[in-house]
């Protein structure tokens, strides 16, 4: 806030010395708004099974068979209810559900999961920022709710806004509702998940945000019929005036939908009062007046973005109609600046760019502004009146859009598509910023090759971040978290080499189509893939498969068409099942070599050594084929077990009787047919890690395996329990990582 102030004066120096004192006004009474908040961070509630009263605050989103949606209980605190949905029929019941109704839930509340993972996205801290402490899970048939007898205008716009919303979900193809939905209501819930990702990756999501050309057209077009019917302009103005608060509520009450409401809102106070006010004054008002209403905005990566995109335009706004005369040449140098200005903060958040965002955005921006906006618009009130079959716009869109997408979602698979950089710090944040404004400087100035300079400057800086983790001496061993199931990432020192054992995956045990979900979860694309990136990781140099099962090769798929991967490990033996065939083939097209490995392969990478100790390749039972690991890492022995299981550890133990370790990963998640007594009588581990997933249906880690593990006084970090784990090693000294302990 006080460095947008201090921006303001930069450009209005003749003004900085009436404007000092105001300056430190604003950031105190700002600093004392912020104290505030702080202190309204209290809860009346307590963790444990109870019977909750409330209101539902927003639109209910029945998934397949889950339900999520907020509670305003009777205590006036909101509450994050998220449900399971046990059949068809309570899944249809719930549909009927909608904002305003009055429930009593009985479930229990749990206070949110914090990030389980290294530079995960923190849930709790997000739903703090809204004043929400508690999830609350409805125990079976335990939501019961009605419709209120009196409903306010406020709620009764909210239940119509869900209404068409359903509508278009039941009466508008599959291929379209969800863009219909995003661009209209400021919903992306009916977006194919693929889509949306194929969105984000290539920098195009914006295009999807209710923001200023929303704003822009509507107050256009109402002004004119205004106008038309024979009201005076003055009248005009006052309506759109009182319109314009409600608008913002039909199109969700986003931070750019609200920016561009609010502004659009303080243009027509001006034109009506017939007073000047400049731009850059306007934006500053409005972000203090967000701010003043909502301090924990400023955290939100949509409010961010919103107001320092349109700072950075309006401030470039002179410049950018002074050079160029030619509407191309301005979309061009829009989308340039737009990039650049939201660059580092994406950077941060997603771990990478795409090459194909700045021709993507000058192409896909005026196909969204001049064809599917305005169409979109025409086809929904012609929804509201007349039969689909007689909606031509909406028909010759639910034609094109498909086509559109089909282009996105294959441009985003490309590979080399998006550049992987990892996650950059603060400082680094900041030196992007300070060349990409010394960059904006020059432009304006526009002397002979202004560009050099600037760029220069930013590509050192991104060296500088891509070089980070060849300059690390350390060696890291990750146990990522993936729930149910293995990964576990070793980068070797100087970054010679990355290997990842296993990527995870997810068990699906129903195949009723009712529970199809419009984005599944899939721990390879929405865990393993993100804690690669973030880490700067565009290449794994060996993927290590230990066995078949789903839950150690789920997430490889999507790991492969995200990173390059060099090599496949498999464990010797027939490939039988369905989906081994189909991984395998998908890695081997993608260029990875595939190597069946078996007992007595070994190889150096550095001065790392690796020794297969198992399978022995006759093994009937995939638990019993998984390759057994035995890595020695800067003096450190580790023993990665896969899923072996007891059969398996007394072949080791008779065929390496010297076998000794420093850390051991516990086979089949601490199933009770693993690590047995002998097998950790004779390895003496000093450490033992154990990947299982929360109150998993198997009671992995079992209660016998964790006892012998204590009645040996041997440490041990278990995923369900501490999350990610990270062992860091630097000549031979081990240190340890929790990523529950590392937030932010």
């Amino acid at each position: 806030m006080l460095s947008i102030f201090l921006l303001f004066c930069l450009f209005h120096r003749s003004f900085f010395r009436e404007r000092l004192l105001i300056v430190t006004f604003a950031f105190l009474f700002y600093y004392l708004v912020g104290t505030f908040a702080g202190e309204q961070q209290v809860t009346v509630f307590q963790s444990g099974d109870q019977i909750i009263y409330g209101t539902i605050k927003t639109i209910p989103i029945v998934d397949g068979d889950s339900l999520s949606f907020r509670l305003i209980s009777d205590s006036k605190e909101t509450i994050q209810v998220h449900g399971y949905l046990y059949s068809e029929g309570e899944q249809q019941h719930m549909k009927g559900l909608s904002l305003g109704d009055l429930c009593k839930i009985a479930g229990s509340l749990t206070s949110p999961l914090p990030p389980t993972n290294f530079e995960q996205f923190n849930y709790k801290r997000y739903l703090q920022e809204q004043y929400i402490f508690w999830v609350l899970r409805p125990k079976r048939e335990g939501i019961q709710c009605i419709e209120p007898q009196r409903k306010n205008f406020l709620t009764q716009l909210n239940r119509w806004r869900h209404k068409q919303l359903q509508r278009m979900e039941e009466e508008v193809s599959p291929e379209f509702n969800g863009i219909m939905s995003a661009l209209l209501f400021g919903e992306r819930v009916l977006l194919d998940g693929d889509v949306l990702a194929a969105y984000k990756s290539l920098g195009v999501i914006h295009v999807l945000a209710v923001s200023g050309l929303h704003v822009g057209m509507i107050v256009a077009a109402v002004f004119y019929l205004l106008i038309r019917i024979g009201m005076t302009r003055e009248r005009a103005m006052e309506v759109l005036l009182v319109l314009l608060p409600i608008y913002i509520i039909i199109a969700g009450a986003a931070p750019s939908v609200i920016r561009a409401s609010l502004m659009a809102m303080v243009v027509l106070i001006c034109l009506r009062i017939r007073a000047r006010i400049p731009p850059l004054l306007g934006i500053v008002a409005v972000y203090l007046i967000y701010l003043l209403f909502q301090p924990y905005a400023i955290f939100q990566l949509g409010f961010q973005l919103s107001f320092l995109v349109s700072f950075g335009l309006i401030i470039s706004a002179p410049t950018l109609q002074a050079r160029y005369s030619h509407v191309a040449s301005q979309l061009i140098a829009v989308t340039v600046i737009s990039q650049a200005l939201s660059a580092p903060i994406l950077l941060r958040q997603m771990y990478e760019f795409s090459w194909l965002s700045i021709p993507l955005n000058i192409v896909y921006i005026p196909f969204i502004t001049m064809l599917v906006l305005p169409l979109t618009f025409v086809s929904f009130f012609l929804f509201l009146l007349v039969p689909g079959m007689f909606n031509y716009p909406l028909l010759f869109l639910e034609f094109i859009v498909p086509s559109v997408h089909t282009f996105l979602l294959y441009s985003a698979e490309m590979k080399g598509a998006s550049f992987i950089v990892g996650k950059p710090s603060i400082l680094l944040v900041i030196c992007f910023y300070v060349g990409i404004i010394y960059g904006l400087l020059k432009w304006e100035e526009g002397i002979r090759n202004w560009w050099m300079r600037p760029i220069l400057m930013l590509s050192v800086l991104l060296v500088v971040q891509l070089s980070f983790p060849y300059f690390d001496s350390r060696a890291k061993v990750t146990m990522i978290d993936v729930g149910q199931g293995d990964s576990f990432l070793i980068e070797l020192p100087y970054r010679r080499a990355v290997y990842l054992i296993d990527a995870g995956g997810t068990f699906s045990f129903f195949n009723e189509e009712w529970r199809e979900k419009r984005r599944s979860f899939d721990v390879g694309a929405s865990i393993v893939v993100p804690a690669l990136k973030a880490r700067g990781i565009s290449q794994v140099d060996h993927l290590i498969l230990t066995h078949g099962h789903l839950d150690h090769i789920g997430g490889a798929r999507a790991l492969g068409q995200s990173v390059r991967i060099q090599e496949v490990i498999y464990s010797k033996g027939p490939v039988e099942g369905e989906y081994e065939q189909r991984l395998l083939h998908e890695l081997s097209k993608s260029d990875a070599r595939v190597h069946f490995v078996q007992e007595g392969v070994r190889w150096k990478e550095g001065a790392a050594e690796f020794t297969v100790l198992s399978p022995v390749g006759t093994e009937s039972d995939l638990n019993a084929r998984s390759i057994v690991l035995y890595v020695i890492l800067e003096q450190v022995s580790f023993l990665f077990t896969g899923d072996l299981e007891e059969e398996g550890e007394r072949r080791i133990v008779s065929t390496y009787p010297n076998l000794e370790v420093n850390v051991l990963k516990a086979g089949h998640h601490g199933s009770r047919t693993s690590t047995t007594e002998p097998f950790l009588t004779q390895l003496k581990p000093k450490m033992i890690l154990i990947s299982a997933g929360r109150n998993n249906r198997y009671g992995h880690p079992h209660e016998e395996v964790t006892k012998r593990i204590t009645e040996q006084n041997i440490p041990v970090w278990r995923s369900d329990l501490d999350g990610a784990v990270q062992i860091i090693i630097k000549d031979g000294k081990v240190d340890i990582r929790k990523a529950m302990d590392n937030i932010e």
